[in-house]
């Protein structure tokens, strides 16, 4: 590990001309010069920090282990690194013959929905002594985020994962995205990895929706397709509950659980047991809902459909660890106020994108091929992922 260089992760809004936002890493290292005598930035463009606004918001992290050594370890991962490109537009993604002759070279178990990986995480990251110790990857990624996510939760089974998907900025500065780093990249993942002996509190909220449908149990479902819920059709179930709730908006949203119990918790603090994802289509012939997933979803699971609400999104309750508190967030501007319209808060990092974050709970199960096995992506508007950092 690199000595006497402390990190920096930091968001910016394209509200500043397009040199100041490329040179935002050299800018951040001169004006922490004082304080470091080297610092590696990395983060992303977004839409939103500090209380819904344009402007810079920066999360310094100067910890050291008892070498000396940064406890804080920078990385790239791109295509260059085997990463392939999943998020085309589709309604379903049930597996092709061509994908079923891929997947057997792959290092992860079989799933409808996701191609063969290969990712080969970076020599700056394999070369950390005990990934056990690694207790936080904090990223900033464009859309491709699931085989590195993925990746990351394999070799890092003790880590809270949390990543921002970096607002889009091809009219802006002709870049697909734009990722900080020791050299700006138009695709790919940024991130810095944490190893400490305190574990951080990582929770997700959704205070954005509300129930159109009671709690539903999937009894048939292929890949990301929800083909019945208990005693109908799913999509048959979604088009009565549309109808009876009067609503002009025509997003819906499914709420997945692992149990009953899961799925009845409140949206303002679901659990690890529950994650939520739009409905990207569905068949009234043949009764299915696609859900956008990369993911399988399980039988006997249950699910409950969910549409935007028409109050003011509540800002998120903050950790009480002492530490400084990390919030990113999907922009809501048509629901209501934005969780992000607060005030800015002293030692509280926000940032919010359209494309809104990445997340997975430390410890998971990853020798499934479900959902619950995997890091969810979270683009649902108004939802908000809080991260409690140690004092």
């Amino acid at each position: 590990m690199p000595l006497s260089r402390d990190a920096c992760f930091v968001s910016i809004t394209p509200t500043y001309s397009t040199a100041d936002v490329e040179q935002i890493s050299s800018s951040v290292s001169q004006a922490l010069h004082g304080v470091s005598s080297a610092v590696d930035v990395v983060g992303t463009v977004v839409d939103q920090v500090n209380g819904g606004g344009a402007g810079v918001s920066l999360l310094f992290h100067t910890s050291r282990d008892k070498s000396g050594a940064s406890m804080a370890v920078p990385f790239f991962i791109g295509d260059e690194h085997g990463r392939q490109r999943l998020r085309e537009t589709a309604v379903g993604r049930w597996h092709t013959p061509a994908i079923d002759h891929c997947r057997q070279a792959s290092v992860l178990p079989l799933s409808a929905t996701q191609a063969a990986s290969s990712v080969r995480l970076p020599p700056e990251l394999t070369d950390i002594s005990d990934p056990l110790n690694v207790r936080l990857l904090l990223l900033a990624s464009d859309r491709e985020t699931r085989q590195t996510a993925d990746a990351l939760a394999q070799h890092f089974p003790r880590a809270s994962i949390l990543g921002l998907i970096g607002a889009a900025t091809p009219f802006f500065n002709a870049r697909p995205y734009t990722l900080f780093g020791p050299t700006i990249r138009n695709s790919g993942c940024v991130g810095l990895a944490f190893s400490d002996s305190t574990m951080p509190s990582l929770t997700v909220a959704h205070p954005g929706m509300v129930a159109a449908t009671p709690v539903l149990r999937i009894v048939r479902a292929k890949g990301n397709v929800v083909l019945d819920v208990e005693d109908a059709r799913a999509a048959h179930t979604l088009i009565a509950a549309m109808r009876s709730s009067g609503s002009d908006d025509n997003r819906v949203y499914a709420r997945i659980s692992r149990t009953e119990e899961a799925a009845r918790e409140p949206l303002t603090r679901p659990g690890p047991m529950s994650a939520v994802f739009r409905v990207t289509g569905g068949d009234p012939a043949k009764g299915g809902v696609a859900v956008d997933t990369l993911s399988d979803i399980p039988h006997d699971c249950f699910i409950q459909f969910l549409v935007p609400s028409s109050v003011p999104v509540a800002t998120p309750e903050l950790g009480s660890g002492g530490g400084p508190t990390v919030l990113f967030g999907v922009t809501a501007s048509t629901i209501g106020d934005s969780a992000f319209s607060g005030q800015e808060q002293r030692g509280v990092y926000s940032a919010a994108t359209e494309g809104g974050f990445v997340y997975a709970y430390p410890d998971i199960d990853t020798s499934g091929t479900d959902l619950f096995s995997r890091p969810t992506e979270c683009a649902v508007p108004g939802s908000i992922a809080t991260l409690s950092l140690p004092a």
